[in-house]
């Protein structure tokens, strides 16, 4: 159920977007872990405070790892990866059918499960090697500007980047599994677009006010606790429930696209 020449054409079609928001991801993780200096965080947080702003922050010990968790992970490392994930897996599967490029490739004797599992192969491996890159940049990152001065944890940071990489592997679970139930880009990217950017706004606005908190529990991306991470919380089984969503969403979108009618 894989083919090593689709595989290959949609690489070449992909590598160019997947660098470019790699890169742009990666180095917005390693520049905040570049300026991390923990006196004058803490000086300006507890000015902050004085001025009865982000007053809960006062006498807080700033880490490396808690503020890259804090400023990275819960926002910045979260969206550019996200837009890269609804663009690609709109364009593995509806978009092809939508132009017909997709019933080119079924005249041919390459099965139609064959072409399904391919692509999600490409999207998986995509996710989880844009956050390797992320990793590795974030390591050399921290040795080269900081040494040994400041402490890292780097199980912690792996994890970090594991959780991210798995929660955008549920996510894109439900980009790819819209993409293979409609035939149209605009009905699969509605729903395929629209639920992870709902969860995503949702979120926000459940860490606006106390009267929204209730709606994080409507959010998938609560799954992922950035905080729990580097606090010594609970984030295992968040982890594993992510993988499971993520493996359940794409083998039925695998499914319906082998089963369904096409207008080929």
């Amino acid at each position: 159920m894989f083919n090593k020449t689709i595989f290959k054409q949609t690489l070449k079609q992909n590598w160019k977007l997947w660098a470019i928001f790699t890169a742009i991801t990666a180095a917005m993780g390693g520049m905040i872990i570049a300026v991390f200096n923990p006196e004058q965080i803490q000086q300006m947080m507890d000015t902050f405070a004085e001025l009865g702003i982000g007053g809960m922050m006062a006498g807080e010990t700033f880490s490396l790892i808690g503020m890259v968790g804090d400023m990275f992970y819960g926002m910045q490392g979260y969206i550019l990866p996200l837009v890269f994930v609804l663009m690609t897996a709109n364009s593995l599967i509806a978009s092809q059918v939508d132009r017909g490029s997709m019933a080119y490739t079924l005249s041919t004797p390459i099965k139609r499960v064959t072409v399904v599992c391919t692509q999600a192969l490409y999207l998986i491996l995509a996710v989880f090697a844009m956050f390797a890159v992320v990793t590795v940049v974030g390591l050399i990152a921290v040795q080269a500007v900081h040494g040994g001065n400041v402490d890292f944890d780097t199980m912690t940071y792996i994890n970090l980047n594991l959780g991210i990489a798995l929660l955008l592997f549920a996510v894109s679970g439900i980009s790819f599994l819209f993409s293979c139930v409609f035939n149209l880009t605009k009905n699969a990217l509605l729903f395929g677009a629209g639920i992870p950017m709902a969860f995503f706004i949702l979120e926000i606005m459940s860490g606006t006010s106390e009267d929204f908190e209730n709606l994080r529990y409507l959010s998938l991306n609560t799954l992922y606790d950035p905080a729990a991470v580097t606090g010594g919380g609970t984030f295992l089984p968040q982890f594993i429930v992510m993988a499971g969503l993520g493996a359940v969403l794409y083998l039925l979108g695998i499914w319906i696209f082998k089963e369904k009618d096409l207008p080929l």
